[in-house]
């Protein structure tokens, strides 16, 4: 079949049909050990000519792969085994740098932007704020042993924390540390709400993924003392983190 000539049905078919063989292949194998977690597969044209097929049937076959959260294509690099991924604990306390602990992983948090918005309707209401009052939107990227594993905004007031990216940046990035400069012993997750959706370009930029790859979510809110403190919507990559609700 020429390369740039439209497929046939029959054609389509049997494409669909090796595509999906190959793929059946390499997960069994997987499966069973073939490869290690982080390993590198084969690269699409090596596999293309042990089965006697175009490079873009086998790389059909590793997206079909990466759908099923099995590998992790990273462009310019190759295809990779997917780690086991890490389970993200979410109750009435949720500390990045705490979950990671228990895998033994240094968390780091780079600040990526921050600037001043109004409230929505919604955010201000989550907050307990007036639409229009205005806030800081600060957004970071969260890694786990140099992975970038989620992206997450955060709102909080200005006026109730003048100086939140100096005071964030001086506790790097820890919003624990950074609470705690304002006299704020602790606080508590007061609800979360995790959905899915697929990655947008700067996402994937940022997260080191292909854009399009799936991501969970969790929109939430943080309470002190029983009041609004701060809005957080983080975007997880699903080949890294799993997110674990636990009864507290």
């Amino acid at each position: 079949m020429n390369d740039g000539a439209l497929a046939q049905p029959n054609e389509a078919n049997e494409i669909s049909t090796t595509w999906r063989r190959i793929a059946d292949e390499i997960a069994s194998s997987l499966t069973h050990g073939s490869w290690s977690s982080g390993e590198a597969l084969p690269p699409a044209q090596d596999l293309a000519r042990q089965y006697g097929v175009h490079r873009h049937t086998v790389r059909q076959a590793y997206r079909h792969l990466q759908d099923l959260g099995l590998v992790n294509i990273q462009q310019g690099r190759g295809t990779f085994v997917a780690d086991t991924p890490l389970s993200y604990r979410i109750g009435r306390r949720v500390s990045f740098r705490e979950n990671l602990k228990a895998y033994d992983l240094e968390a780091e948090s780079r600040i990526v932007s921050s600037d001043v918005m109004t409230a929505s309707q919604e955010i201000g209401r989550e907050l307990g704020l007036i639409s229009g009052t205005s806030l800081w939107r600060i957004r970071l990227i969260n890694e786990a042993g140099q992975t970038p594993v989620s992206f997450s905004t955060h709102y909080m007031s200005c006026k109730a924390f003048p100086d939140l990216p100096y005071q964030l940046e001086q506790a790097e990035g820890s919003f624990t540390k950074t609470f705690t400069a304002y006299g704020i012993g602790g606080y508590e997750r007061q609800s979360t709400r995790i959905s899915a959706r697929l990655a947008t370009a700067e996402e994937a930029e940022l997260l080191d993924i292909e854009m399009g790859s799936a991501l969970l979510t969790a929109r939430a809110l943080d309470c002190v003392d029983g009041k609004p403190l701060q809005w957080v919507e983080t975007a997880f990559r699903s080949d890294q983190i799993e997110l674990l609700v636990e009864k507290d």
